[in-house]
């Protein structure tokens, strides 16, 4: 028997890749990223997530410190000129042209690539799992998404019921096989592993 999509969610944004979101059999989550042929798709267990999600502000910090770096260097070239009378003669054009050109750039990166996310962390480890763009692609899709992951996690939990140390063992296999795939790194996967093992000898 195929598995059944329960719900699904298309999220574009100006620079990341497409991503699909699924809701499958009412009990995991599965993350397609990209285009096909190249598409990268890994699931989730409903099981395995925490009860609230949070909301972050990701920023893109390269952009911002390139920004902050080609400022500095045009206000630091003024200041030496305006003090100590300092020139760079024929070149002068070509650097406060470069550095106003990386500035502009930089800013508009940084702009294209700030957003807002709900990030879904595990239910003991808290490591983070996926995300989803808040208000994408418009804000009644995102809403209901987000109020069927919050149902069938709600019904998954009731139907299973799970002790915990079935809950440990359950995350910590989930954890591995993503370690595994590459979705999280490897040593956020070790120290998940020493927070798990410390929740099982409670």
């Amino acid at each position: 028997m195929p598995p059944q999509i329960n719900a699904t969610l298309q999220q574009q944004s100006r620079i990341a890749l497409p991503r699909e979101l699924q809701i499958v059999d009412g009990k995991e989550i599965r993350v397609i990223v990209g285009n096909k042929p190249r598409q990268q798709t890994y699931s989730v267990q409903l099981l395995a997530l925490a009860d609230k999600s949070q909301v972050r502000l990701h920023l893109a910090w390269r952009w911002l410190w390139l920004l902050i770096a080609s400022l500095l260097a045009l206000a630091g070239y003024w200041l030496a000129g305006s003090v100590s009378g300092f020139s760079l003669g024929t070149y002068e054009f070509s650097y406060v042209a470069g550095f106003s050109l990386t500035a502009i750039l930089a800013l508009v990166m940084f702009v294209l690539k700030l957003s807002r996310k709900r990030v879904f962390v595990s239910r003991l480890a808290k490591v983070p799992l996926f995300d989803i763009l808040i208000g994408n692609p418009h804000h009644r899709a995102y809403k209901a998404f987000l109020k069927n992951i919050n149902h069938s996690l709600d019904q998954a939990r009731q139907f299973w019921n799970l002790k915990p140390e079935h809950q440990v063992a359950g995350e910590m296999r989930m954890l591995r096989r993503l370690a595994e795939e590459g979705i999280i790194k490897q040593a956020d996967y070790e120290q998940a592993k020493k927070k798990l093992f410390a929740v099982s000898t409670k």
